[in-house]
């Protein structure tokens, strides 16, 4: 199997720049020649939102990808559309025209580096394993459909291609750019386009044995008054955390009347919190995902997980 029709995306959500930057950056330079074995394709996700400096203009286009949305004429909104044009562009999601998708995001959390996974395909998830070897410090988030959205089928835009990941990295403010985090994200790209490469040569690229993953498993609300108004924020104890263990008794909310709340479900699960505070979900009232911690056997893959 090769992976030759390659798509990186940035600017899907019109507010993180970094993506935007970054594919003008890799267009203006030697990208196509350094990797003159791929095809390799540029696209800002989102024009008009990147233009306003928003998420979205109607609606979030990196859930506008389920197979029923794309094929209702009637759905209206911007990103109803615009999801209907990278259809065009990127082929039919029962007939892709692309091998693989890269979808550069950034967060607000603190979640450094994170690789994230729509589904357990072996090669999504050795691709994830060898950037995460060369880049020790990132992390890998496994979003499963069923445990994310109910459904057996995402409506990310990475699920557009049979193979792909989302880059996400933070903590940077919407709307800015930072050469620390455009640097951090551009080695990313370049170790997943040498994997791909190698692997299309016949290589088969060393891997560590085993590699940590996150597996989605919830998320969590900030809670309401009898209004339905939130009178709550994130505690500082938790502040900042993604990635460490949240134990009972931990503290997560502090209300406007002084209270701080404690974690206390009885979650058997060690549980970890990722996305703590992103300034994207308010509209949805989330204050964190929790995830659980696994070591994936790299031969085995996610197939069991």
């Amino acid at each position: 199997m090769k992976i030759e029709n390659i798509t990186i995306v940035g600017g899907t959500h019109g507010n993180e720049d970094t993506g935007v930057y970054l594919i003008n950056q890799l267009g203006r330079g030697n990208l196509q020649k350094k990797w003159s074995d791929l095809n390799i394709d540029l696209l800002l996700g989102n024009p008009k939102a990147y233009q306003q400096s928003v998420r979205f203009i109607d609606r979030d286009l990196n859930r506008s990808f389920a197979s029923s949305e794309l094929n209702d004429l009637s759905l209206s909104g911007y990103e109803a559309n615009r999801a209907k044009a990278i259809c065009q562009k990127l082929g039919a999601k029962d007939a892709p025209e692309r091998d693989l998708i890269i979808d550069i995001h950034t967060t607000t959390s603190n979640m450094g580096i994170t690789l994230i996974l729509a589904d357990n395909k072996d090669y999504n998830f050795q691709l994830a394993a060898y950037i995460q070897k060369y880049i020790p410090d990132c992390y890998i988030y496994y979003i499963p459909a069923d445990d994310y959205s109910g459904s057996s089928e995402h409506s990310f835009l990475i699920s557009m291609a049979p193979f792909g990941l989302a880059i996400e990295v933070g903590p940077i403010a919407n709307g800015i750019l930072r050469h620390d985090v455009n640097k951090k994200v551009e080695k990313v790209i370049n170790a997943a386009l040498e994997f791909i490469s190698k692997k299309n040569s016949g290589v088969n690229p060393v891997l560590s044995q085993s590699v940590t993953v996150f597996k989605h498993k919830k998320v969590v609300s900030f809670p309401t008054d009898n209004t339905d108004e939130t009178h709550s924020i994130i505690h500082e104890d938790l502040q900042d955390n993604d990635y460490k263990r949240l134990k009972k008794g931990d503290l997560i909310f502090h209300t406007i009347d002084g209270i701080s709340f404690p974690y206390n479900d009885d979650d058997e699960d060690d549980l970890y919190p990722v996305f703590i505070n992103e300034a994207a979900y308010y509209y949805q009232n989330i204050a964190f995902s929790l995830a659980i911690k696994i070591s994936v056997n790299t031969k085995t893959g996610l197939q069991n997980i």
